[in-house]
């Protein structure tokens, strides 16, 4: 089987290359990358105005399979995440059970093998994700856990914290963690402040949680060494916390969700419980700090934060409605719409914070993800970079329709998506 691209803005900041060039794939290996090929093949990509991509990697979303898929599974995940230009997707941990027993670890990569993109299974830190009993990290990692993760729940218990961090270490793994408050008396998805006080929100959470915990778990990353992605941090504090860390040499990755990046706390107002999401939608300062941050380097990856949540759970009081939005479609065309059109990052940039990075913090680019690069698979996305689009309910591939940007103009559309050398999403026609 070959196939081949043609006519495309390659742009792959592994190889340095960001040139108009042509891509031969063979037996879903990318055999030739060159100015023109004239070579017969199965099908032909006429990519002429677009950019041809290394595939997008996300860390943590969410395809909630086994125990609660009526809300998102493995292959409605899978299709998500291609047609939002995704070749591997890290999964999170919202499963009913957790992945904190084998056999959930068994059941994901299991089926994994026939999923349209690649899928790497996360286990919980703690037992049931409820942070007061350590998982047998050990043994999930001999079942194959990729990664380790506790989900969108701070970890208070910092003795327990600090012998995760320890055996992290020891497999030669990053340990993802996200940084908040415990305290149940919160209300989470919503900070304190004057729209939550305009709505009417007893007991926001405090805006400063997310930086005290990250402070402390920082700190403790220094003492045992262990390498730290930060998932998520979305607070001008927390932006400087990250970088004095960087400065002090510590291995520290950091990841923002792409709707931090478009929308504000005044997005509860306008569009309810569909804004209602952790961590939670900051202040405009917030959001341009952010925006700096990406370009500064102080944060590295730019997260599709993929939570799907059923329609019902949606429908309740904001204030108990379950936190959580759909992102794998919308995360390019957030880029292009609030960083590159905002002057903030080019294209090649947010490939980097898209692709290149998570690849590398994961250890993904060893096999080929991050980077188009002959001899290895072919795991690319192409990309329409300057169409306007607009984001429509019927046209979302995920079970779950829970977005605060249904209806909205995004820019950046995806238009192929090749993993492994097969094209699983495609939104223009071949030439046979």
């Amino acid at each position: 089987m070959k196939a081949l691209i043609k006519n495309g803005m390659v742009i792959d900041p592994v190889n340095s290359i960001k040139e108009k060039n042509d891509i031969l794939i063979e037996n879903n290996i990318v055999k030739s990358i060159k100015k023109k090929i004239d070579e017969e093949a199965n099908y032909i990509i006429d990519a002429k105005g677009m950019i041809v991509s290394p595939g997008f990697v996300d860390l943590h979303a969410n395809f909630c399979d086994p125990g609660a898929t009526d809300r998102e599974d493995l292959k409605s995940g899978s299709l998500s995440a291609a047609k939002g230009g995704y070749t591997h997707v890290v999964l999170g941990v919202d499963n009913k059970p957790a992945p904190s027993e084998c056999n959930v670890i068994d059941y994901i990569i299991r089926y994994a093998t026939i999923m349209p993109t690649n899928i790497y299974a996360s286990a919980a830190i703690t037992e049931d994700r409820l942070g007061m009993e350590l998982s047998d990290i050990n043994f999930l990692y001999s079942h194959g856990a990729f990664a380790f993760y506790d989900g969108l729940r701070a970890i208070e218990n910092k003795n327990l914290l600090a012998k995760v961090m320890n055996l992290v270490k020891a497999k030669g793994k990053v340990l993802s963690l996200f940084s908040g408050t415990t305290d149940d008396k919160y209300t989470k998805g919503i900070l304190d402040g004057a729209t939550a006080k305009k709505l009417k929100i007893k007991n926001p959470t405090p805006v400063e949680a997310e930086a005290e915990d990250l402070k402390e778990n920082i700190a403790l990353a220094k003492l045992t060494g262990v390498k730290l992605d930060l998932a998520y941090i979305t607070s001008s504090e927390s932006i400087e916390i990250v970088e004095a860390a960087k400065k002090d040499k510590q291995e520290v990755y950091a990841e923002v969700p792409a709707l931090n990046l478009i929308l504000t706390d005044k997005a509860l107002e306008k569009y309810g419980t569909n804004a209602k999401v952790i961590p939670a939608l900051r202040s405009e300062a917030d959001r341009v700090n952010l925006c700096k941050a990406l370009k500064k380097g102080t944060i590295d990856v730019i997260a599709s934060n993929h939570v799907p949540v059923e329609q019902s759970d949606k429908e309740e009081k904001l204030k108990d409605a379950v936190s959580g939005a759909n992102g794998l479609e919308t995360t390019l065309g957030v880029c292009g719409l609030k960083l590159v059109d905002d002057g903030y990052l080019n294209w090649k940039e947010v490939i980097e914070k898209i692709s290149v990075n998570p690849a590398k913090i994961f250890g993904l680019d060893k096999e080929g993800a991050g980077s188009i690069t002959e001899g290895k698979k072919a795991n690319i996305t192409i990309f329409s970079p300057n169409e306007k689009w607009k984001f429509e309910e019927e046209t979302i591939v995920s079970k779950s329709h829970n977005s605060p940007l249904i209806g909205m103009e995004l820019m950046g559309k995806v238009k192929y998506t090749i993993c492994n050398g097969r094209l699983v999403y495609r939104a223009v026609e071949l030439k046979q």
